[in-house]
């Protein structure tokens, strides 16, 4: 698994972990349930998380990177409050959080940016987006 994967993978774990949502690698959840999946919206579950890495700087000289983590979240109909519940439940456990070990990716410090509502989608579920700065310990050949 690469780095970015171990790195979004641990973030999954950890959000279940703190009972935010659920996560299975699969991504396949029953309707009832609130999935956490990655890169992808997914037409199913009507409720879920979707986290999306993005990065945004690389120290040339030390092991430090900065990634964009995108958080949206959609609710499974028209009312806003259950996507941004889900939101809320996210920024609880991560903003400000420090010295995080995501199954072997290490993040320095996790912050919100932005917060974005992103309209309804076809169905007319709700959806709203979080981003979050992360800046984490990215060795590689070139950088120790």
């Amino acid at each position: 698994m690469s780095w970015t994967s171990t790195l979004v993978h641990g973030l999954a774990v950890y959000l279940a972990d703190a009972g935010v949502a659920l996560y299975r690698p699969t991504g396949v959840y029953r309707d009832d349930e609130v999935g956490i999946v990655v890169g992808i919206v997914p037409a199913a579950p009507p409720s879920v998380l979707v986290l999306t890495p993005y990065p945004l700087a690389d120290d040339v000289d030390q092991a430090d990177s900065v990634l964009g983590l995108q958080v949206r979240a959609r609710s499974a109909g028209p009312d806003p409050r259950p996507a941004l519940d889900l939101l809320d439940a996210v920024f609880d456990e991560l903003h400000g959080a420090t010295h995080l070990d995501l199954g072997g990716a290490l993040v320095h410090l996790a912050q919100r940016a932005a917060s974005v509502p992103l309209s309804r989608d076809r169905s007319g579920r709700y959806e709203h987006a979080d981003t979050y700065q992360l800046t984490a310990h990215h060795p590689t050949r070139h950088r120790t």
